[in-house]
């Protein structure tokens, strides 16, 4: 049940250095983490469980998006929302695709990008529609850019990582996360002319 090194990928932060005595079920316990008052704890469980894969994770990961305000690179309720889609998308649940549909609409790039990813990953076409609009946007700047030099210095070490890594495995030059969500639910830009 849990994460291969390998499925970690390269250079990304191992969740059970945090969470090393969970027992042979550690989704209750990092369910349970889900509602820690602290964001830290809270987006390094959410990571955890998107690379655990169980379903039962869906409802407390949808509970755990806050899709209501922008947010700041650095910020732990950012990295949050960011590995929550993400882990989302990993379990590719239909129950998560109207959470992260309304995530399209955010002010924050990157989270819209990793929703978007989410949405392909689930291949929901209900997603098709608001794919289609955020990506009329146009205008997008990815904070967390694979490959960066050095962490933005109000990042974290272990923060820096999380996110290096979420992007190296979602970010694909040098189409968008939304043109490859609107790829893997067969329409993708370049094969329709008129968006529905």
């Amino acid at each position: 049940m849990s994460s291969s090194p390998e499925e970690l990928g390269e250079g990304c932060w191992d969740w059970r250095e945090e969470f090393p005595d969970l027992g042979d079920d550690p989704v209750p316990p990092l369910v349970a983490t889900l509602g820690d008052v602290n964001s830290k704890v809270r987006w390094k469980a959410a990571w955890a469980l998107g690379h655990l894969g169980d379903a039962r994770a869906v409802d407390p990961l949808i509970a755990s998006l806050d899709v209501s305000r922008p947010y700041v690179s650095g910020e732990d309720a950012f990295t949050l929302n960011m590995v929550a889609a993400w882990a989302l998308g990993r379990l590719k649940d239909p129950r998560a695709v109207e959470p992260l549909i309304r995530a399209l609409s955010n002010a924050c790039d990157d989270f819209v990008w990793i929703a978007a990813w989410a949405l392909g990953e689930i291949g929901d076409p209900r997603a098709i529609a608001p794919l289609w609009a955020a990506l009329q946007r146009d205008v997008f700047e990815c904070v967390w850019a694979p490959g960066r030099p050095s962490p933005p210095e109000e990042a974290h070490d272990l923060e820096y990582a999380v996110l290096d890594c979420l992007t190296r495995m979602t970010f694909h030059a040098p189409k968008t996360p939304i043109e490859r969500a609107l790829e893997e639910l067969g329409t993708a830009p370049e094969q329709t002319a008129n968006p529905p």
